[in-house]
């Protein structure tokens, strides 16, 4: 459940709120921000450029149970995002996305809220061409898909030396398995 402040519910009631969409691409070069909207929007520390259609987002879809990734296709990219999706594949891999929607007083365009919508992390980028423009497309995992990846390591001596050297909470682990345990013992309820 998300909460308003006051001040963006009235700004709701009164009708007179406008609504923007950022995405923020923080590549480990730089952080990238975009908006639907056509003009630059100052907002946390990036300046989210206005890509009001040159890109496109896939719609965020929320199903019980169902980690959604997302789609990006940006076009009349800059020549850093070419040569980002030309050679440097390993920053886009795993860089942290994310899409709010910014709620503005409508009047003046003044940011009152944002909202999360979606977080990620960057899976591929690749160069779309139509004989006319080119665009870059850029897909993203959900970011709950790290609570699906396995643990390689164990509640093991060996693990726990490589984590903290010295620590000897597991050394007797090995040795006390299957044994029983039985605590207090039997006499001690016959006094």
């Amino acid at each position: 459940m998300r909460i308003l402040s006051p001040t963006v519910e009235n700004a709701l009631a009164s009708g007179k709120a406008a609504f923007v969409q950022f995405i923020k691409l923080a590549w480990p070069s730089g952080t990238q921000g975009f908006n639907a909207g056509t003009w630059t929007i100052p907002y946390g520390g990036v300046d989210y450029r206005g890509a009001a259609g040159l890109g496109a987002v896939a719609a965020v879809v929320d199903k019980p149970g169902e980690l959604q990734g997302m789609e990006f296709e940006i076009g009349g990219v800059d020549d850093a995002l070419m040569a980002l999706a030309l050679d440097d594949a390993d920053q886009v891999q795993d860089a942290p996305i994310n899409v709010f929607t910014a709620i503005m007083d409508g009047g003046t365009l003044q940011i009152l809220d944002v909202q999360p919508d979606w977080a990620g992390y960057g899976d591929t980028m690749i160069i779309v061409e139509d004989g006319v423009q080119s665009s870059v497309r850029l897909t993203a995992e959900h970011k709950g898909v790290d609570l699906l990846r396995g643990n390689p390591s164990s509640y093991s001596d060996a693990d726990q030396q490589v984590l903290h050297p010295g620590d000897r909470c597991f050394e007797y682990v090995v040795d006390q398995a299957d044994k029983p345990v039985v605590w207090p013992e039997r006499a001690w309820y016959f006094k």
